[in-house]
């Protein structure tokens, strides 16, 4: 047994996480069919009565990489009588690993109308730059299939669920996301710094949890009495392209930064009304289930958004020396468009820098601190750069950690991460008034937020801001939301050294009972602690059946949007005589009754 690198540092976990790569896949697809208004962009609306428009997103669960960037090829769209029609117009180069809070738009594909049952996506690892958190450092790791064979490029297929197919109408645009859960795809061994991949394609018809999106590209025109703007999308920093359309609504809430000056509704609208075609512009905001409308809570423009114009870096502040920043992670845009990782950066603060916050608010250099994440725009020579004539935006950080303390619009947390990474690398030398932040101790001001179902050792993650540089005395982090992990899903793998031929004791449209006996692997993940069954757990889908069930054989996936439909074809597999390698779920999990109610089960066949 290879040492696994995971989230789980026992022989258990990563036995639990070897199995759970191979049964939940690469690629959690989950397509859309919220539709948008005519005027909601796309390719423009197409006047061809036998074409629509599918808006095609990309993103990522969390994992344990720092960089996961490969070369997406190809993403084709099969219709059910068989024409398969091209969704990507030409390659383009991604980390995964930056995608885990919020959705990107790949493109607004022009294609026939029709139903849609397949998709198939083309990954090429040869110039694939992944690494691992190791320690306090990055390991770069190589990616090899199951067979232990380097990876070139992989095509990923999955059937859609018959019931769910995507559907494209004339004037109606559908929307189809990609989600890449690195932590449910890869095995990572550290004594041959080497990564197994096996991706397998999932999907989701319903988007049951959607993230922001974000949109980037030129700036095609602006409505302001309708209140909309129109992009040219250029997705993951690409400086040219034909990528479609995509009109963005904005309201009284939406917050801009336009030259590095902030703005709030309309005024912010006015001043990118004034901007010429071409402006570089970014937004990021919600889909409107109601309006089906894309509307954005934060724009930024002209001069506050590289293109090609500056190098960028993005990545988490691990120590301040004076003007002087240590940046861990950062990823690495340069002027050319090209995607590049360095670890560490150094960012020096010049006078002449604009410093912004995302979200607005008047900002200096001071209020970065130890711990801030941010986005620096400038010159990089080596690995230092230089923000002369530049700009300093602070992202909303996030860290994580158990409480210590509950007191009055406060609480103490003993840290573990900052930005996904350790604190132990993070030094925080010169950032109180005397006594400097204590991670063991860390206050977090909870101003206006409710705490009432946080307890003393809850584990929670919180987003906020790092209080200004020199200046923690009564508070260490100014809280925007506060999440209590106590009631994250639970895991729960079965798996045999030989596929079974029917390993499950009960198997209807309510339930499946895996029968645990002979098993190589009966575990459960909770809060990060692994625990053996000792019963033959049950599989329950919650009381509408919804969800998303999936049959796996080699790297085709079969999926079902309801429980009941899910195990109807899993029991005529069985009758096929197709054995069971393993199974999988995701949910709620009852330990008096053995039952984990969800909506997300997998089970690989041989």
């Amino acid at each position: 047994m290879t040492a696994q690198h995971s989230l789980f540092s026992a022989r258990a976990k990563g036995l639990l996480h070897h199995w759970r790569l191979g049964l939940l896949g690469a690629l959690l697809l989950s397509t859309g069919a919220f539709l948008a208004a005519c005027s909601g962009g796309g390719s423009g609306s197409s006047s061809s009565s036998d074409t629509g428009v599918v808006y095609v997103g990309l993103t990522d669960a969390d994992g344990d990489f720092i960089t996961y960037t490969v070369d997406v090829t190809a993403l084709t769209l099969t219709r059910a009588d068989g024409a398969v029609v091209d969704a990507l117009p030409v390659t383009t180069r991604v980390d995964f690993a930056q995608y885990t809070d919020l959705t990107e738009f790949l493109n607004a594909a022009t294609v026939p109308a029709g139903v849609y049952t397949r998709v198939d996506m083309t990954l090429d690892y040869t110039n694939a730059d992944i690494r691992v958190a190791s320690g306090s450092n990055a390991l770069p790791v190589t990616p090899k299939d199951s067979s232990g064979n380097a990876i070139t490029t992989m095509t990923l297929q999955v059937m859609l669920d018959g019931n769910k197919p995507l559907v494209v109408r004339p004037g109606i645009p559908a929307h189809l996301t990609l989600d890449f859960d690195l932590e449910a795809t890869n095995s990572v061994d550290l004594n041959t710094a080497s990564v197994t991949v096996s991706p397998l394609l999932l999907a989701d018809v319903d988007l049951a949890n959607p993230k922001l999106h974000r949109v980037r590209g030129p700036l095609v025109r602006v409505d302001q009495a309708a209140s909309e703007f129109v992009v040219a999308i250029r997705p993951f920093h690409r400086l040219i392209g034909d990528f479609g359309r995509l009109t963005v609504k904005t309201d009284g809430n939406t917050q801009y930064e336009i030259d590095g000056v902030a703005y709030q509704g309309a005024p912010g609208l006015t001043q990118l009304d004034g901007k010429p075609q071409g402006t570089a512009t970014v937004a990021v905001g919600n889909f409107n289930m109601a309006t089906h409308s894309f509307l954005a809570t934060e724009v930024y423009a002209g001069s506050s958004v590289a293109f090609g114009t500056k190098d960028v870096v993005t990545g988490s502040v691990i120590a301040r020396n004076g003007n002087t920043l240590t940046v861990r992670g950062a990823a690495l845009v340069r002027t050319d468009g090209s995607l590049l990782f360095n670890d560490n950066v150094t960012v020096t603060l010049d006078p002449s820098a604009k410093v912004t916050r995302q979200l607005g608010g008047a900002v200096t250099a001071n209020d970065i601190s130890v711990g801030s994440r941010i986005t620096a725009l400038g010159t990089l020579t080596n690995s230092t750069l230089d923000t002369t004539n530049g700009l300093v935006r602070i992202l909303l950080s996030a860290v994580t950690g158990n409480v210590n303390q509950i007191g009055a619009n406060q609480i103490s947390v003993n840290l573990q991460t900052i930005n996904g990474r350790p604190v132990a690398i993070y030094n925080f030398t010169g950032t109180g008034s005397g006594v400097d932040s204590n991670p063991a101790a860390y206050r977090i001001d909870t101003t206006g937020l409710s705490l009432t179902s946080l307890a003393t050792n809850d584990p929670v993650r919180v987003r906020g801001f790092v209080v200004a540089y020199g200046q923690a005395v009564t508070n260490d982090f100014i809280a925007q939301t506060v999440i209590d992990l106590s009631d994250v899903p639970a895991w729960m793998l079965v798996g045999w050294v030989m596929p079974q031929p029917n390993p499950f004791t009960t198997l209807t449209n309510q339930e499946m009972v895996t029968d645990i006996s002979g098993s190589l692997l009966h575990h459960l993940l909770q809060r990060g602690v692994v625990t053996t069954l000792t019963a033959n757990p049950t599989v329950q889908p919650f009381s509408d059946g919804i969800g998303r069930y999936a049959i796996v054989r080699g790297h085709t996936v079969r999926l079902y949007g309801s429980f009941a439909n899910f195990s109807d074809r899993l029991a005529a597999e069985l009758a096929a005589a197709h054995p069971v390698w393993g199974v999988g779920a995701r949910g709620s999990w009852d330990s008096s009754s053995d039952t984990l109610t969800g909506r997300l089960a997998v089970v690989k066949l041989q």
